[in-house]
């Protein structure tokens, strides 16, 4: 059960792998080439020489180092755009939870339930703030809560591991280089913090920062995710987890 939750995983993100790699290869690619071959062309022509042959010799020119630029661009980009690269991901989040050999069937079967039920999977696109037309989704099981697509890529929390649920508000900032015009952009992260029965356990007070937290960038999104976990304003249990 667990491989097969993994496949359809990588069925998932593959849709938007293949997506970007179709994008990146049809239309990237033969843009750079053709910007390169006309400006190379376009110089000597700004040059007062209008010699044919010399003009199809530097056009050539601008196309090759297009090739360059595009085989190195590419020898980038779509390693990154593996599957395996984010199932890999995916089994580092559920390494970090620490389950058991059953614990992971069940992780599996509750999730390959929910993420079928809409009313217990919100999907998404993420955009602005560096990422555009990102997919993720919030998955909401029994034991089991996951945010995927996002940063880090995969987010499971234990639901029995945890002892409050708390939504919060966070300002951010990130530096953005335009033109070699660094500025930087202010924006709200809305959160869902998770804090562990362990806390007092490990030094730590209610105070602090969360053990583990979901970041989004729509209040709207973040409060329906909240809603799947009945996280309440006035705070309520539900399986023995305080929610609120």
């Amino acid at each position: 059960m667990y491989e097969q939750w993994l496949e359809a995983e990588r069925q998932w993100i593959g849709e938007y792998c293949s997506k970007i790699k179709r994008k990146t290869i049809l239309r990237i690619v033969p843009a750079v080439l053709i910007i390169l071959t006309v400006l190379f062309g376009l110089i000597d022509i700004a040059n007062g020489n209008t010699e044919i042959k010399i003009l199809l010799e530097n056009a050539m020119g601008g196309f090759m180092i297009g090739v360059i630029v595009c085989t190195i661009y590419l020898a980038i980009v779509l390693p990154r755009l593996s599957p395996k690269r984010y199932i890999k991901k995916i089994e580092k989040a559920v390494k970090q939870i620490k389950l058991s050999e059953s614990e992971k069937e069940q992780l599996a079967q509750e999730f390959l339930s929910a993420e079928k039920d809409p009313k217990r999977t919100i999907s998404f696109w993420i955009n602005g703030h560096g990422s555009k037309d990102t997919p993720a989704r919030f998955v909401c099981s029994e034991h089991y809560v996951m945010l995927e697509g996002s940063y880090p890529y995969a987010i499971i929390i234990k639901l029995s591991d945890i002892e409050e649920i708390h939504t919060s508000e966070e300002e951010k900032s990130r530096s953005i280089r335009r033109g070699g015009v660094i500025t930087t952009e202010y924006f709200t992260l809305y959160t869902i913090g998770f804090y562990r029965k362990d806390r007092a356990e490990r030094g730590l007070s209610e105070e602090e920062f969360p053990d583990e937290a979901m970041g989004f960038f729509s209040s709207e999104i973040r409060d329906k995710a909240a809603a799947l976990l009945g996280v309440e304003e006035s705070g309520v249990y539900i399986g023995g987890v305080k929610r609120r």
